[in-house]
């Protein structure tokens, strides 16, 4: 390509590109793709298609439709994704905020939003999607996000920042809840937001290109079941969560019966609600700790 090119003559070559990988909304990507390397707006594209493009940002585009071409999620390739109304930093170190997500904010809200200081936990927090989502819409509360990866801190700790929360929250690396008892946690724990891994075996064969070639398994592989991760959780949160407190977690397809059975569960809490989502899949499982 040469050093300099038109907006329209870069569109024109970013459709074929992506069209002829298969990308099914090749033109839409274009654009996006389009305004991210080049910092121009739709409009600028359209309303002055002639105008030149400089040599650097070209190659730059063109280094951007190559990496959507060979099947890198677009989230990736642009570097944001939207959650709960907050556009975040994503990278290949974490899991892409999926829709349903937010699905455990608006519980978390509905739970916790008339209480004075809630302190709440994001176990496995990633991209700091819903730790950020909480500090944003529950100026009270205290936060702390752990995660095992410290690469996934260090992008939620960007997130934060890039919303004005970051001083508002904890951040701890490490494997879900036995290091958090030294930090003289337990039983102050008012609620714990878990969206782990829960891919199962099974599942991980089936799982679209762009999701198993691109996406951190460590985010994604959950056990033989997908479950292994959620009953080392439940274990483990008795000796963290306060004597009414809560615990919101997002489940795959046809494990929240599962999940509900396990006898951590059912000795420790109890059911509140299983709220599915837009697809009607039992998505969110929502206890409380039983009062002894």
């Amino acid at each position: 390509m040469p050093p300099f090119t038109s907006y329209s003559q870069l569109y024109r070559a970013a459709v074929a590109t992506l069209a002829h990988a298969g990308i099914s909304n090749a033109r839409h990507e274009a654009l996006w793709i389009l305004e991210s390397a080049l910092g121009v707006t739709q409009l600028q594209l359209h309303t002055d298609p002639g105008d030149p493009v400089d040599g650097e940002k070209c190659r730059q585009a063109v280094a951007l439709f190559q990496r959507r071409a060979l099947g890198e999620p677009l989230q990736y390739v642009l570097g944001t994704q939207e959650f709960f109304g907050l556009n975040l930093i994503v990278q290949p170190e974490v899991l892409i905020p999926r829709p349903e997500t937010e699905l455990l904010v608006e519980e978390a809200i509905t739970f916790l939003g008339s209480a004075a200081r809630p302190v709440i936990l994001d176990v496995g927090t990633g991209s700091g999607c819903l730790a950020i989502s909480l500090a944003v819409n529950l100026p009270r509360a205290v936060i702390i996000a752990s995660d095992k990866s410290v690469a996934a801190l260090h992008i939620a700790r960007l997130n934060a920042m890039r919303h004005g929360v970051s001083q508002r929250i904890l951040w701890v690396a490490g494997d879900l809840l036995a290091h958090l008892l030294s930090r003289n946690l337990a039983g102050k724990v008012t609620a714990i937001i878990a969206n782990l891994p829960y891919i199962s075996h099974a599942e991980w064969g089936h799982l679209s290109p762009d999701v198993k070639d691109f996406e951190p398994r460590l985010a994604l592989d959950g056990g033989p079941d997908g479950l292994d991760v959620y009953r080392r959780l439940l274990d483990e949160a008795p000796g963290i969560v306060s004597s009414e407190g809560f615990m919101v977690m997002e489940v795959g397809i046809g494990q929240a019966d599962l999940l509900c059975g396990e006898p951590s569960v059912t000795n420790a809490f109890q059911i509140l609600k299983v709220r599915p989502d837009s697809q009607g899949i039992p998505r969110v499982v929502c206890l409380q700790r039983r009062i002894a």
